[in-house]
């Protein structure tokens, strides 16, 4: 069932000021009646001041998401990520994730709720075993942390493309994880399994699903029934380019994106029906495949589809 929506406003308003991009926030609270926010945080970088106020003054839920923090770091540490083999570079980014974490502390204490903080893979440096045994230490890690300071937050692992090596497409565009959706989901379901505490869930990006040439709502379908916890469906299209797709959020209103309004409908459905209490929300940029978008045209465009589609 779906118990809430969220809309990821970050990657529209990125080029404006915090004042302007806090007023963004309360527009889509009061005009469309959304107030839960994928929200990025960086560590050793506190959220503006101005979002958290507006954040705070909204009584607003978040769903954080680490994927900005693996974006950055990850183009200057090629083996960085919570699956890394190289130890330094594992125990930087579990660090770098509990020190968000303390963040979500703060904003938690200032009356918004943390509904869920989604981290991810990370980047490839060897073998998929040795991968998924470094991803399974992160996550007993950070689920304990979470435990102690944020008990009513969940931790979740986002899906994200594991297109080879090879892939003419650079990171952060692509290549964002050394395991494919099957051996992430192995993997947190043996720590769900070893472990006490609530259980690791799983969240999905449309996008990533796209970049990694999956079928989205095949591969939607297949995670809600995979036997794991499911916490909700971020939903996006991707850039189309000449090397195939990039993770670019584009909108359902650029007509290359591979991904419609009625497949945004689809996927509302699947989770409608599914017995997981799930979020469906939305993240879209204002880049096209041809042109570019305005940050009104994108929010209202999102806020829309997500009202039309969740009842």
């Amino acid at each position: 069932m779906i118990d809430e929506k969220v809309l990821g406003v970050y990657p529209s308003v990125g080029t404006l000021t915090p004042a302007e991009q806090a007023e963004w926030y309360r527009k889509v609270a009061k005009e469309w009646g959304i107030n839960c926010f994928e929200i990025p945080l960086l560590a050793g970088q506190p959220l503006a001041p101005e979002l958290a106020e507006e954040l705070k003054s909204l009584s607003s839920s978040i769903v954080v998401t680490m994927v900005t923090q693996l974006a950055i770091v990850g183009q200057q540490d090629t083996s960085y990520g919570l699956a890394a083999i190289n130890e330094t570079s594992r125990a930087t980014a579990v660090v770098d994730i509990q020190s968000a974490i303390q963040q979500a502390v703060g904003l938690s204490k200032a009356g918004i709720r943390v509904r869920a903080i989604a981290v991810h893979v990370g980047r490839r440096s060897g073998d998929f075993i040795s991968h998924a045994i470094a991803f399974y230490r992160s996550l007993v890690e950070l689920k304990t942390t979470l435990a102690a300071v944020l008990g009513d937050t969940v931790l979740s692992v986002e899906i994200t493309d594991s297109c080879p090596d090879d892939h003419p497409i650079p990171f952060p565009a692509a290549k964002k994880a050394p395991l494919d959706t099957h051996q992430v989901l192995q993997t947190v379901a043996t720590v769900n399994r070893e472990t006490n505490g609530r259980d690791v869930s799983m969240v999905a990006n449309i996008g990533r699903f796209i970049v990694n040439g999956d079928d989205p709502i095949a591969a939607l379908e297949s995670l809600l029934t995979a036997g794991v916890p499911f916490e909700g469906v971020i939903m996006s299209g991707a850039g189309a380019s000449k090397d195939g797709f990039t993770d670019s959020h584009n909108s359902h209103l650029d007509p290359d994106c591979n991904f419609t309004a009625e497949d945004g409908k689809s996927c509302a459905d699947l989770i409608a029906a599914s017995s997981h209490r799930s979020f469906v929300g939305t993240k879209n940029s204002v880049a096209t495949n041809k042109d570019e978008l305005t940050t009104a045209e994108v929010i209202a465009a999102q806020a829309e589809l997500l009202n039309s589609i969740v009842t």
